[in-house]
């Protein structure tokens, strides 16, 4: 998956969903069993950090693979010139900014914006945190516009308010029978944040490869390098890395688990950045955004026992609704744009 892959538009958004999908909906699956499962002892996993770092160092070390053996002698992780289109709010602090340090910005508001999230969930409920992240279209729409001047077509603006509006909507009648806790206002500032973070991440992301075209696992290999860092510091002030080691030497099965975790991660955040230096940030936000919906739409069709009422149908519709108008436009323009090319020819 090298920068350049002489692939149609169809044929990445296809991989991109195959493999985002695949691979985390099995990451799931597998945090799910590390934070869940009780030892006989009655401790269970609680390091964060710890397992953040693994699987970033992991992430690391794929991403270098691909950068050696995939990418080939032309592509390079060396991003050491000068900036010429970082937002402003970055140069106005480092007027002559290199793309290393642009990218190490961008690490950190990638992993802030996780971290806020993942600790709002100590003063939101579950529905709360969810009907957040589902709206991350927006902020990231928005950022690309304000910080990256980049322009939208009406299609666009209504199809990602549809996909948004039906998440929600699906959401909100699925959450409404089952509260689960009040909403502090910690809480709600953690989970806004987030959501701004993740529109800084996005839109930083997208003028970066306008700029440096880095290939999938360049960009990869950088993020996770910076997140690394990041991580270790957090891991050695907070102590939750001796006491995540502790753990996994007092339980050595859950190592199984940590480590097809941290795989699961690399293999899927290669698509991530597939997705991110192909058909870009926004598109790569409505993949993640909507693969929880799908899931949630499957197990209802795979589980006779579950149903689904008006509200949440009416969700089902306008996110469809959204998609086939993603669909349909990117055909629309594609053909206009050989429409354009035979006539010049």
């Amino acid at each position: 998956m090298a920068k350049s892959t002489g692939m149609s538009s169809e044929v990445q958004l296809l991989i991109s969903v195959s493999g985002i999908y695949f691979f985390y909906l099995y990451y799931g699956i597998l945090q799910e069993k590390i934070y869940k499962h009780v030892e006989d002892d009655g401790q269970t996993f609680t390091y964060s950090l710890f397992l953040l770092l693994s699987q970033c160092i992991v992430n690391c070390i794929v991403a270098m693979v691909g950068v050696k053996f995939l990418d080939g002698p032309s592509s390079s992780t060396d991003f050491s010139k000068t900036a010429k289109t970082a937002p402003g709010y970055l140069t106005a602090v480092v007027p002559k900014l290199s793309g290393n340090v642009w990218m190490a910005v961008i690490s950190f508001t990638y992993l802030t914006a996780m971290g806020s999230s993942n600790q709002a969930l100590s003063y939101v409920n579950y529905p709360t945190q969810a009907l957040g992240k589902s709206c991350k279209m927006i902020p990231i729409m928005l950022a690309n516009v304000l910080v990256g001047g980049k322009k939208y077509s009406l299609r666009e603006y209504l199809c990602v308010l549809s996909i948004t509006s039906g998440i929600v909507l699906f959401r909100l009648a699925k959450g409404s029978k089952s509260g689960a806790g009040e909403n502090s206002s910690l809480g709600l500032f953690l989970l806004f944040a987030s959501l701004c973070l993740d529109g800084l991440t996005g839109s930083s992301q997208s003028l970066f490869r306008k700029e440096y075209n880095p290939s999938t696992y360049s960009m990869m290999f950088q993020t996770n390098v910076y997140a690394v860092g990041y991580l270790v510091l957090a891991n050695l002030v907070t102590g939750q890395g001796i006491e995540g080691l502790n753990y996994c030497i007092s339980h050595p099965h859950i190592l199984s688990s940590v480590l097809q975790f941290s795989l699961c991660s690399a293999l899927g955040q290669i698509f991530i950045f597939f997705t991110i230096t192909g058909p870009g940030p926004l598109v790569c936000s409505t993949i993640t955004t909507t693969r929880k919906f799908f899931t949630i739409l499957i197990s209802v069709f795979l589980n006779p026992n579950n149903h689904l009422n008006g509200m949440q149908w009416g969700g089902v519709g306008l996110v469809f609704l959204g998609l086939s108008g993603e669909v349909v436009g990117k055909y629309q323009e594609r053909a206009l744009h050989a429409k354009i090319k035979d006539s010049k020819e």
